[in-house]
This record gives structure tokens, sequence and C-alpha cells, in this order.
């Protein structure tokens, strides 16, 4: 009996060991969006894209990080958001006025197809933030 219950502990910690840790570019909540650069380009309002903070300002509530690149013509930034909560991307999402796009509901590489014309070369697998 003994032999048995060993027998089966030792497989259920080989099931248990053998699992894959998520990719950290998969965690958390994300959107790609393409935003205008803001900011005048003085030190008290230099330039950036919309919705991210100013060099040593917070976040905005609930976004953790982000990371960015300018899009070829210089006047927009395509810009990956992410947060712990979708509801902190909903400010984001609601915006008509510019595009996003939500990691896990529009495929790779429909994302990378529309935002290959504003960046020529663009790969999210080269853009992505990774969270901790």
């Amino acid at each position: 009996m003994a032999q048995r219950l060993l027998t089966a502990l030792l497989v259920l910690a080989g099931v248990v060991c053998a699992q894959h840790s998520v990719d950290p570019r998969n965690t958390y909540h994300r959107v790609i969006c393409v935003v205008p650069m803001i900011g005048s380009g003085t030190a008290a309002d230099p330039r950036r894209p919309q919705y991210a903070p100013a060099p040593g300002s917070a976040l905005p509530d609930g976004i953790i990080g982000f990371t960015q690149v300018p899009t070829d013509d210089g006047k927009f930034a395509i810009v990956e958001f992410v947060a712990r909560t979708r509801k902190a991307l909903l400010p984001i999402l609601a915006d008509t006025t510019i595009s996003s796009y939500e990691k896990g509901l529009q495929s790779a590489t429909a994302i990378e197809a529309a935002l290959q014309s504003l960046k020529k070369g663009f790969s999210l697998v080269q853009f992505e933030a990774v969270m901790p």
C-alpha cells in the first residue's frame, strides 16, 4: 500500500514539474494602440505618446507598464500598455480617435499587418513589453 502511494506521489510530482510557465509577454491585460505624440518638447512638457506619462511622472491608475516606438513619420507612436485588469485600459479602448488592438482578441498577424503601414518592418516579437 505504501509503495503504491509513493508511486502515485512521484507520478503527480512529475506532472506538476512538467507544466510550462506562461511567457511574460502574455501576462496581464495588454492593448496595442496608435496614439499621437503630445507635448511641446520642453523640459516641463516633453514629447511623449498620448496616455503615456512624462518621464518621472507616475503611470495612470492601473497601468503597470508600457513600451513605445515612434511611427516612421514621427507624428504618432505605437504603444503597448499593460495593466493588471482590463478596467484600467478602458479609457484607452473607449477613445475612438485612436486605433487600438487588444492582445488575445486580435491575432498577432492582424495587428502586425495593420501597424506595418505606419512602421516599416514592425514586429510584435521585438516590440512587446515584458513585465515581471
